[in-house]
């Protein structure tokens, strides 16, 4: 098999997945007996990474990007600190469990960054515009055939009743913040001006549903990043990126003041919008960190520790922000190790995307950016879609650097292949296990939580 064929077969796996867990997931859920469609998720995440990694030992000439010594460096530092905090932690068990998702996932990025360096990026591009278009066209049309037949019914709705394939409407949000800006590709990519209208409309819809579920996080954090962009674009892009979000931000907003506001009003006399100005638990999950740190300050209290943490103002298996997660779970020194190398990595992109004035890499960025930034606010980095997707996101940064280039034999890919079976083995072997209390609380699977 070829470099590009495999390429190709690994980025339509991943849209069938995308597809059968987002859009198709509650049949899909039903067919396969899966309780739930996070659950599902995850199996089709592990799944996916499987055959990838199989399908890459049959691959002609494979090669494997080689990173810098600084992030090599953070990288070593950051999985010894990891190990040495399961180890020392209440359950070193399910603290690998949570290192061995992770590890994972570093095995998809790897895969996702070969295959997008082999295909043309123009071509590339348009594939994800194409995707992320088709995954928006169906899920919103849906939610629409949900909100007529509310209207038929004379029956109210609230933030999770119009949109289906999630056990919390919060998940789907966290794939909004970054397909959004996938979207406006369509205005940066010259072979997609055409679909121009078509996206505005589009986008205006999923500012319709992120003011009808009311993710105040999601929408400041693709407002945030805009403006971020704003400052490192030259003044074409500037003008595109701006008039683009308060145009479609202003037809959302009439989208939801007719769909979500005025017709339910008039058909049932009532409606469903609460201004709400709380943080809905996070600042005192956040305090609850900053709390605890001393007890455990460097190494912290272990992977995946927050699931069975004493005391928490809300029983929730992750405290909403990953900045506060790496802090509570990993420590301080690995926490400002990557909070530094991270900080610094996103700066050098943003100034990248300045020098180059690549046109297309600007709505990739905002996408990866937004995923990070909403991370700050929801668990983006504990959701399996969220997880692969943000990591889909940062390995198409990898193509455009200049890195040096290692061939793989196939004793290696063999053996990333036989790991990637047994990791993915351990992990399902924690599907519903005894510790996990039934409570819908999720971490690596919805039932997240842990006995103390």
């Amino acid at each position: 098999m070829t470099l590009s064929s495999y390429s190709w077969t690994v980025f339509i796996t991943f849209t069938c997945v995308f597809f059968l867990g987002t859009v198709f997931a509650s049949d899909f859920a039903y067919f396969t007996g899966v309780n739930n469609e996070y659950d599902l998720k995850r199996f089709l995440v592990l799944g996916f990474i499987w055959l990838a990694s199989l399908g890459a030992c049959f691959v002609k000439n494979l090669e494997l990007f080689t990173f810098s010594r600084a992030t090599i460096a953070v990288g070593f530092i950051f999985l010894i600190l990891a190990i040495v905090s399961a180890c020392f932690g209440l359950n070193p068990f399910w603290s690998m469990v949570e290192l061995v998702n992770f590890g994972l996932l570093a095995v998809a990025f790897y895969l996702f960054a070969i295959c997008a360096r082999s295909i043309n990026r123009a071509t590339l591009c348009s594939s994800i515009y194409a995707g992320a278009l088709l995954f928006s066209i169906m899920t919103l049309s849906k939610y629409m055939l949900f909100l007529f037949f509310s209207y038929a019914d004379s029956q109210s709705f609230d933030i999770h009743g119009l949109l289906s394939g999630y056990v919390n409407v919060r998940f789907f949000n966290q794939l909004q913040v970054m397909v959004i800006p996938l979207l406006l590709l369509a205005f940066f990519t010259e072979n997609l001006v055409k679909f121009k209208r078509v996206t505005v409309a589009i986008v205006a819809m999923h500012w319709m549903v992120l003011l009808q579920t009311e993710a105040r996080g999601a929408m400041l954090s693709l407002i945030f990043i805009t403006v971020l962009l704003w400052w490192f674009v030259d003044v074409n892009a500037r003008k595109r990126l701006m008039l683009t979000l308060l145009q479609t931000l202003f037809l959302g907003i009439c989208l939801w003041l007719v769909f979500i506001i005025l017709i339910p009003y008039w058909l049932m006399d009532t409606t469903t919008f609460q201004l709400r100005t709380g943080s809905s638990g996070r600042l005192d999950l956040w305090l609850y960190v900053l709390n605890a740190m001393p007890e455990s300050l460097w190494l912290g209290f272990g992977p995946m520790s927050f699931t069975w943490a004493e005391g928490k103002p809300l029983p929730h298996a992750h405290p909403h922000n990953a900045m506060m997660q790496l802090l509570y779970e990993y420590g301080v020194v690995s926490a400002m190790v990557c909070i530094a190398w991270g900080g610094s990595r996103i700066y050098q992109r943003l100034r990248y995307v300045q020098q180059t004035k690549d046109l297309m890499l600007i709505p990739i960025v905002y996408a990866l950016l937004s995923g990070l930034c909403y991370s700050q606010f929801s668990g983006v980095v504990v959701m399996p879609f969220a997880q692969l997707l943000l990591v889909f996101l940062l390995a198409l940064q990898m193509p455009s650097q200049t890195r040096s280039i290692v061939n793989i034999g196939i004793r290696e890919r063999l053996g990333v292949f036989f790991s990637v079976t047994i990791l993915s083995g351990l992990i399902l072997t924690t599907y519903q296990h005894d510790a996990l209390r039934s409570a819908l609380f999720p971490r690596i699977w919805l039932n997240g939580l842990l006995g103390y």
